[in-house]
């Protein structure tokens, strides 16, 4: 069973209600863990800043050699799965796992190979923003 650490703590939580309650307010792109110390990543639904590339640059940072980022989003966010890949695994991530067959909701599994780089901005990690139907 993974374990998020919290430099030493057992768990941390980055949901925005949680940081309400304690009055932590933190980006994605700088969560307060040590380096390697988180086993998993998960970002479900959650890359809707201009700056995703910060974020997963983030999870590379505090994930372990080997660590697992797992990723949901909305399906129609998403113009090209191979560039998305391939901006990972700029990223420091191999791609173990992906699930692309849902009409509504693409899901990918990662590995941390190695670090990612200073510049993420010259990645150009871009997905499109969710689009919202009217019903």
């Amino acid at each position: 069973m993974a374990k998020v650490s919290y430099c030493g703590n057992k768990g941390f939580n980055c949901n925005a209600a949680e940081r309400l309650k304690t009055a932590l307010f933190i980006t994605y792109s700088q969560v307060p863990l040590c380096d390697s110390t988180v086993d998993i990543a998960v970002f479900c639904l959650s890359l809707m800043g201009t700056n995703l590339g910060e974020f997963l640059a983030e999870a590379n940072r505090v994930l372990v050699m080997g660590g697992l980022l797992k990723i949901a989003e909305v399906a129609s966010r998403f113009e090209n799965v191979r560039l998305f890949i391939d901006a990972l695994s700029s990223l420091g991530f191999k791609l173990v796992n992906k699930d692309t067959e849902n009409s509504h909701f693409h899901s990918f599994e990662f590995i941390k190979t190695g670090k990612a780089p200073v510049n993420v901005r010259k990645v150009g990690l871009q997905i499109k923003p969710c689009l919202y139907k009217k019903r």
